[in-house]
């Protein structure tokens, strides 16, 4: 498992599921349904205190695990990251690759 941190660029589908996303230079097509829960933020280490009673957003994060792959490379599975920023703009961080 190799652990990362990086912002990518995610396309989905009407439902929100990723399909595909850039990494790296690389295009990744998703080659199976994605997989989706939720997970407590590390909120130690992203803020020095949660502002009480802002609601679930503040500690839950969207994960989702996907098998993707790469051209002319094999499959491997990603767990992506995804949140709203303040603006409204989605954000989506890679944060685990197994290969």
């Amino acid at each position: 498992m190799l652990r990362v941190d990086e912002r990518v660029l995610v396309s989905t589908n009407q439902g929100g599921e990723p399909i595909g996303f850039r990494w790296r230079g690389g295009s990744y097509l998703v080659n199976a349904k994605p997989v989706r829960w939720f997970a407590r933020k590390e909120w130690w280490v992203e803020a020095a205190r949660a502002q009480r009673g802002i609601g679930a957003g503040v500690l839950e994060v969207e994960m989702w695990r996907i098998c993707a792959s790469r051209e002319n490379s094999s499959l491997a599975q990603y767990e992506l990251v995804h949140t709203l920023e303040t603006s409204n703009q989605n954000a989506w961080r890679l944060v685990r690759v197994y290969s």
